[in-house]
């Protein structure tokens, strides 16, 4: 059967768009043409279009101008025909780090497919999961690969922390059976020298990718840097390599508190050394050491009043993620108590003097993607990627850059540049049909949309000019319409609608609480 889908479907197809979509969303397509798209090809090169898109059997098969060919393909079999018109077309998000939690409070449930929902709905094909319970992340990769789940594709990276301690050959082997037991990489955190030396040897000889979250600890960015990791994370051991001695904390400082360690981590930019900071940031580029910045998840801490009141909270807000947000000395990254205007402005200058670094970076030649670490400090899945985003753009970067970082660069990371991270022909079809122009707004890759404005009916960029007789609204459009996964495509809307569900639910069951406080 062929289906089509877009502005003009209702018209023209005698099936209903809401019983069409029934039919397609989450389903394998064998071939899946998109008409009249705009293209964001992933690398960073302006737009293009209109031009017809043509996956086969989740193979992007052709992209070109309407065109015989296209119309043969459409009617010798096409599964499915996606109306583009007025849209943009660009590669799946490759989310570089993330993790999977079936509950946020301990004890209160939370649903897998909620979270596996809302990043596809942010429009996210590939996940990196840099620690997780690792078994059931080798079960859902497996399923996610055979579309047996409504999932994005999982790449899985253990946790190789401190309490694992022992001789280099007992660390050696540690690292020999994380790789036979099928991991991806490895997820680095809290290691002395010569323990770091052990695991990155090993990790090179086995061909396994490494992922750093370096703490305040005896390593810095400069030790993993000479070692060869892949990437940092956030934004820690970067601005240590270049103190002028050591973290300047008070005597009382507990690095166990996470009021004081999160209140203190954010003077540590401020504590660097400028000219050590670029021989830091020269060094990552030297040794091609990648830096995923995860801007979005400590935003918090500079602007707790908006973390706190993010309007998608009402309707999309798992209650035990709710409570799992609220101050708790039990809960990662739940350190809000007494958040002080002093503790706030420290954390915006260090964003300032961090963005610069990470745009020094990117300027020099370093490779520069996106994670969003959702499910703590008042990230929600999903949302905390689309925030990433615009805190990129913050940072000084073109949105064509941006995303650029969010594709093509994050499947250069991950090793599968080749075949991700472009709207190309030969690549895999992970795709995103947009309402709406993202390079004019990123804001439009929000899974809640976008304030747009509307002029005699009709979204225009707010600029337009408006005559006298002109009928001004505001209006809440963009939004991602499709997420193609593997040449599959999934519905946002319907992806939305299952976690508002999903959401009403469990607040059923928990009569008492109460969204966003």
């Amino acid at each position: 059967m062929l289906l089509t889908f877009g502005a003009s479907a209702q018209q023209s197809s005698p099936v209903q768009l809401s019983q069409g979509v029934a039919q397609i969303h989450a389903k394998p397509a064998r071939r899946l043409l998109l008409r009249n798209a705009m293209v964001i090809y992933g690398n960073a090169k302006p737009p293009y279009g209109p031009v017809d898109i043509v996956s086969d059997d989740g193979v992007i098969s052709y992209v070109g101008a309407a065109s015989d060919r296209s119309r043969t393909i459409a009617r010798s079999g096409s599964d499915v025909v996606i109306d583009a018109t007025g849209k943009y077309v660009m590669p799946g998000i490759v989310n570089a780090h993330m993790h999977w939690h079936e509950e946020r409070q301990p004890g209160v449930p939370q649903p897998i497919q909620y979270e596996r929902n809302l990043y596809l709905a942010a429009g996210v094909t590939t996940a990196r999961e840099v620690g997780g319970d690792f078994e059931k992340s080798k079960r859902w990769q497996a399923e996610s690969q055979a579309h047996t789940i409504v999932a994005p594709r999982i790449l899985v990276y253990p946790f190789v922390s401190k309490g694992r301690t022992g001789s280099p050959a007992e660390i050696r082997a540690w690292i020999r059976d994380i790789k036979a037991k099928g991991a991806d990489g490895l997820k680095i955190i809290g290691m002395d020298r010569d323990e770091l030396e052990a695991i990155m040897d090993e990790a090179h000889k086995l061909g396994l990718r490494t992922a750093t979250h370096i703490a305040v600890e005896e390593t810095t960015a400069k030790d993993y840097i000479e070692l060869g990791v892949n990437s940092i994370e956030h934004f820690y051991g970067v601005a240590d390599a270049a103190l002028n001695g050591i973290q300047d904390f008070p005597p009382d400082m507990n690095y166990a508190n996470e009021v004081h360690r999160f209140g203190r981590a954010g003077e540590l930019y401020a504590q660097a050394d400028p000219e050590k900071l670029h021989k830091v940031i020269d060094a990552m580029v030297a040794k091609h050491v990648a830096w995923d910045p995860t801007f979005s998840i400590y935003e918090a801490s500079r602007d707790l009043v908006r973390a706190q009141n993010q309007p998608w909270f009402k309707d999309y807000l798992h209650p035990s993620m709710e409570q799992y947000f609220k101050g708790s000395t039990e809960n990662h990254g739940s350190y809000f108590f007494g958040w002080t205007s002093t503790q706030e402005s420290n954390w915006r200058r260090q964003y300032r003097i961090w963005m610069d670094a990470v745009r020094e970076f990117a300027n020099k030649g370093g490779l520069v993607t996106t994670g969003d670490d959702a499910g703590y400090i008042y990230s929600m899945y999903g949302f905390g990627i689309a925030r990433e985003l615009e805190l990129h753009q913050e940072a000084g970067f073109h949105p064509l850059e941006v995303i650029e970082h969010a594709t093509w660069n994050g499947a250069k990371l991950i090793g599968m540049e080749d075949r991700l991270g472009k709207v190309r022909e030969g690549f895999i079809a992970d795709l995103l049909v947009v309402n709406g122009n993202p390079l004019e707004n990123l804001k439009l890759l929000n899974p809640y949309g976008a304030d747009v404005m509307m002029v005699n009916g009709k979204p225009m960029p707010n600029y337009t000019p408006i005559g006298s007789g002109d009928r001004v609204q505001n209006a809440r459009g963009g939004g991602i319409e499709w997420t193609i996964k593997d040449g599959i495509p999934y519905h946002v809307p319907t992806l939305m609608r299952e976690v508002k569900d999903m959401v009403v639910k469990a607040r059923e069951r928990r009569p008492s609480t109460t969204a966003g406080q």
